[in-house]
């Protein structure tokens, strides 16, 4: 260090450039400190975004893989809206807005499509409902709902692969 300071004694015209670089040195190192935290919080919301989806799509996934099994009774489909509830509640707590991309793929969008399709499969799932108690839903009914199910799991698979979605086509009215 000392043999650095001689030379720069020696070669005057050099120590205004040795400032310069030293205060840009100063201002990059002031920037980042700065943008720092903003960077740690914007990749922990993607992170989070992330894993409400993957929670949004286990929670539908794990329903329609166990009731295969069984047939759902008023119990089970009650804990199904239940847990279906609670994850679109937290997708709903979620600042979306506090996402950087804002486009029509973007994590934004998916998080409020899986939280309104939650909302869909709670309302679905209740009317399914027999009743109080052990009372049991029919082959048929279960089927439908399994078929239900896997068409949701269809669109959030294409949803997260980033597959162009295509609105429904409704039927027209022939006059």
């Amino acid at each position: 260090m000392p043999e650095i300071v001689r030379w720069l004694e020696t070669h005057e015209s050099l120590s205004g450039w040795a400032q310069f670089l030293g205060a840009m040195l100063a201002l990059l190192l002031t920037y980042f400190t700065a943008f720092a935290p903003m960077w740690r919080r914007k990749k922990q919301l993607r992170m989070a975004a992330a894993r409400l989806l993957s929670n949004g799509f286990e929670v539908v996934e794990s329903y329609h893989y166990t009731s295969e099994n069984f047939l759902p009774t008023s119990l089970s489909l009650r804990f199904a809206i239940s847990t279906m509830k609670s994850v679109a509640n937290e997708i709903d707590r979620f600042p979306v807005y506090e996402l950087d991309d804002q486009g029509p793929r973007s994590l934004a969008r998916h998080l409020v499509a899986v939280a309104g399709t939650l909302r869909g499969l709670e309302l679905y799932l209740d009317a399914l409902d027999p009743g109080t108690g052990d009372t049991t839903i029919s082959a048929e009914d279960r089927d439908a709902m399994r078929t239900f199910l896997a068409e949701r799991l269809a669109l959030f698979r294409d949803m997260f692969s980033g597959k162009e979605l295509k609105r429904p086509v409704w039927p027209q009215e022939n006059n």
